[in-house]
Formats: C-alpha cells, structure tokens, sequence
C-alpha cells in the first residue's frame, strides 16, 4: 500500500496540472481580482477549491455512472451548453468598469460566485475520471478513510495553488494595463463560448 503522502502529493499534482489550462474557474478569478482586488479572486479560488473535492469524490464514487448517463441524455448537454452561452452573452454585454478601484461588493457575494461557477463547470468530473485512470496505471490507490482524505487535501492545496497563481498574475495585470477588465471579459466570454460548443457538438453527434 502507498504510504499517506503519495496519496496526498499526486493529487496536488493532478489539481495543480489540471488547473493551468485556461478555463472558466481560473479566468472568473483573474477577472474578479482585475475588477476588484486579490481579495475577491481569493474568493473566488477558495470556493472552487472546496467543490473541487466534491467532483473529485463524485469521479471516484460515480464515474461510470455519469459518463453513461450523460450518453442516454443528450438533452443534458444541450442545457449545459445554452447555459454557457448565456454566460457568455452577459459577460459580452457588461461594460467594463472605468475605475479599477470601485467598492468591491458585499462580503462572500464572489465565494457564492465562485461555487456556482465551480459547479457548472462540466470538464470537472470528466477530467478527474481521466485523471484517476491515469492514476490507477501507476499506483494501486485505495481511496478509503484516511486515505481518501490525504488525497483529497491534496486536491484542495493544489487547485488553491494553482488559481493563486493566476490572481499574482493578474495583480501583475492590473498594475500595467488599465483595459485589462475588457480584455478578460471578452477572454473569459470566449471560453464559455467553446465550452458550449462542445457541449452541443455532442449532443448534435
């Protein structure tokens, strides 16, 4: 059996590399924290992090399940991709803020925004299912107990890393580029949008 630490270190490293890509969680938390401060990207990243652990408890637990509920319900994928679309639509028409420094909004609204964002976002319990596939190749996990919390620490701290990240980064942004909020909301808009498109394209195939 794998001692607690590999457990723990291959899922902050699965989390970690996961999380790089561009996609609509880290690019929700670059955008709150150029409109705002480091303050709601952090957040933002918090939220995400915690639902993290619930997709990555949802693959281990129901991974085949929901990858063949998903094949006999299109419809499914046709709701999910209307409804980024949407998101898109509204993140198109906002006019971005001419201030940076603008009162950000009330305390936890940008946690609230972040577990929603989190949750629907539809690569998550994919990603993971092809994760602990690859996982399973190299080491004869056994996600039970104490173990499975090892693990799933890991997959918390390594998603955090990783979106603290991208709010250094645009901290590093908003210091140098006073049209950064248009520019990641038409970013973040164009994420939703391909994201969309692949959820229709397979509820079309």
């Amino acid at each position: 059996m794998e001692p607690v630490w590999v457990y723990f270190l291959v899922g902050a490293a699965a989390c970690f590399c996961g999380t790089i890509p561009f996609g609509p969680i880290n690019l929700a938390v670059v955008k709150a924290t150029v409109d705002h401060d480091r303050g709601r990207g952090a957040e933002l990243a918090l939220a995400a992090s915690i639902v993290e652990i619930g997709e990555a408890i949802i693959a281990i637990c129901f991974g085949l399940v929901i990858s063949s509920f998903l094949q006999m319900n299109p419809w499914l994928r046709l709701g999910i991709a209307l409804g980024f679309f949407a998101l898109a639509g509204i993140l198109l028409a906002r006019k971005p803020r001419t201030e940076l420094s603008q009162a950000p909004p009330s305390q936890g609204s940008y946690f609230r925004r972040g577990l929603l964002i989190a949750a629907l976002n539809p690569q998550a319990v994919p990603f993971w299912i092809l994760a602990l596939a690859v996982i399973s190749q190299y080491f004869a996990f056994n996600y039970q107990g104490f173990l499975l919390a090892a693990f799933l620490a890991g997959v918390f701290l390594g998603k955090l890393a990783a979106l603290s990240g991208f709010i250094a980064l645009a901290s590093y942004l908003k210091s140098r580029l006073q049209s950064a909020a248009k520019l990641v909301n038409q970013a973040l808009a164009l994420v939703l949008v391909l994201i969309g498109l692949s959820q229709l394209s397979e509820f079309l195939l």
